[in-house]
């Protein structure tokens, strides 16, 4: 019978299936190798995980691009900082502030803005899947895909339901308003995905109306729902599909009323 582990053993433990997702009696096996020095054991667990994906030359590649840019190696080894994130985007040639850096985190399902995990990066089934195991192949990727978000709605939305997720604060529940209207502009771009229309500059409206006559911080469902509005909107300029009894947030109901008393004149609708 194995003896019993000690308080800090179970929290090095913890410590390590937390880092690796391995199960507790792989991280017991290398934490005791390495006589429970935990970040030696978690190095060593990627290294050898690595070494086994051989047949995966794309996965070791990627593994050994985000060893490159680690800054903390040893209490961090799965994680890229802020300054390892923004060195890559750097060496990627795409701008923090560009939506390609949006596009990009979303690929590596980055969970906050400037953090990047290995298995989002290394383990990126989009980036497997396309060979993408250099710099040049991967920035090439990314603006591939940049490019495709005028076009591919499937791939806009989850751009932009992600970008959510990388302003929100821990314990928070809404982003504030000058967060979320930096990042529709870079979302709704001329040269992205527009919002506008011939004779409505909807994203202009929309912050002017926010701003002026709202004030307050935007959470994940008025987040999702302003860019389902945004493309019903784009398709249909007279809002003809909005109604009373629609189940929009109370913010776009708002909007849509001071749309048609103040901007248009207390027109009607058209049909």
């Amino acid at each position: 019978m194995a003896p019993a582990l000690t308080s800090q053993q179970k929290n090095a433990t913890t410590e390590f299936v937390s880092v690796t997702q391995a199960d507790p009696r792989t991280a017991q096996k290398f934490l005791a190798k390495h006589g429970w020095n935990t970040s030696a054991a978690i190095n060593s667990y990627f290294s050898s995980s690595s070494a086994s994906s051989a047949s995966n030359p794309t996965r070791k590649a990627l593994d050994q691009l985000f060893d490159k840019y680690r800054t903390n190696p040893k209490d961090s080894p799965n994680e890229l900082d802020f300054q390892g994130a923004g060195e890559l985007l750097e060496d990627l040639e795409i701008p923090l502030d560009d939506v390609g850096a949006l596009v990009f985190f979303e690929l590596t399902k980055s969970p906050q803005i400037g953090v990047i995990d290995r298995e989002g990066f290394a383990g990126s089934a989009a980036l497997l899947d396309a060979h993408a195991d250099s710099v040049p192949k991967i920035r090439n990727y990314v603006l591939a895909r940049r490019a495709e978000l005028g076009r591919d709605w499937e791939l806009l939305k989850r751009v932009y339901n992600h970008s959510f997720t990388l302003l929100i604060e821990e314990r928070r529940k809404a982003i504030d308003l000058e967060q979320a209207e930096g990042f529709w502009r870079v979302l709704f771009a001329d040269d992205v995905w527009p919002w506008a229309t011939p004779r409505t500059p909807w994203l202009e409206w929309y912050l002017d109306f926010l701003k002026n006559k709202w004030g307050k911080a935007v959470n994940r469902d008025l987040w999702r729902q302003t860019l389902v509005f945004a493309q019903k909107s784009k398709e249909d300029e007279s809002l003809s599909f909005w109604s009373e009894d629609s189940s929009w947030p109370s913010v776009i109901d708002d909007f849509v009323e001071w749309v048609k008393t103040e901007k248009r004149g207390g027109e009607a609708m058209e049909e």
